[in-house]
């Protein structure tokens, strides 16, 4: 049986940290004409959460016309929604401030038109908490993230980033790193499965990218990760796996570990 976490978090009756992980499906549409378009295409996939790349936008530093767009998209769907306004720091497409950015996910906490925030750790104690007190009053999560685009941490790095995500109080911890070897892929998910075993209550999102990690996106969840990122309609970081080709093996995988 898959260390699932103790107390899972459950949005619009999706589990995270359930029996089975969830399927998220990142959109990086550009305009607001293409953002609608690429969340109509991704509903129709359904897919457990759709996570909303802002960071993409080329238009993320106007306040009215974002808020108009991400209220478009909630009203077409009932499917969780991730904001992510990623740092250009950690794989961001581009620079946006950290003002733009608090000021967009603050309007779109406040209207309730997302379910999951997520912020990078080194946004630092203060920007965590403060986000947080905001999310939290209205049942928003707060995903704190860690992503390395060049290496792998050692195993004991990894879970003390994890442990230090949680200790700034993500509801859900999130680690993504880029493999040079086998070893690497296996230090993560060694990682994933400390950090699971000694935060049992926290649900977890760890990857190893690009080709040599794919394998951490099918088999993950076996070790304590609880969602896994794949190509709805596009692709968001390198490794990620078309859908359908993801959910024909997980298929098989819950006919071996889920008796189904």
């Amino acid at each position: 049986m898959r260390p699932k976490a103790a107390k899972p978090v459950v949005v619009r009756g999706k589990k995270l940290g359930g029996d089975k992980p969830l399927i998220c499906f990142p959109l990086v549409g550009k305009t607001p004409e293409a953002a609608l378009e690429e969340a109509k295409k991704a509903i129709a996939g359904s897919p457990d959460v759709i996570e909303l790349r802002v960071d993409a936008w080329d238009f993320i530093t106007d306040k009215q016309t974002s808020m108009k767009v991400l209220g478009e998209i909630r009203k077409l769907t009932d499917i969780p929604l991730l904001l992510t306004c990623r740092s250009h720091l950690e794989g961001g497409f581009q620079e946006v401030s950290a003002e733009s950015r608090i000021a967009l996910y603050k309007g779109a906490i406040e209207e309730k038109l997302v379910d999951l925030v997520d912020i990078e750790l080194i946004s630092g104690y203060e920007e965590i908490r403060n986000l947080k007190q905001i999310a939290s009053p209205r049942g928003v999560y707060v995903v704190v993230s860690f992503h390395d685009f060049k290496k792998t941490p050692p195993k004991e790095v990894i879970f003390a980033t994890i442990a230090k995500e949680i200790a700034f109080g993500g509801d859900v911890a999130k680690v993504a790193v880029m493999p040079q070897s086998m070893e690497d892929v296996l230090a993560l998910m060694s990682a994933t499965l400390m950090a699971r075993r000694e935060f049992p209550d926290i649900p977890l999102i760890t990857m190893s990218m690009g080709a040599l990690g794919s394998i951490t996106r099918i088999a993950g969840w076996l070790f304590g990760s609880d969602l896994t990122f794949a190509v709805g309609v596009a692709s968001s970081a390198p490794g990620q796996i078309p859908a359908a080709e993801l959910r024909e093996v997980y298929k098989l995988l819950y006919s071996l570990y889920l008796n189904e």
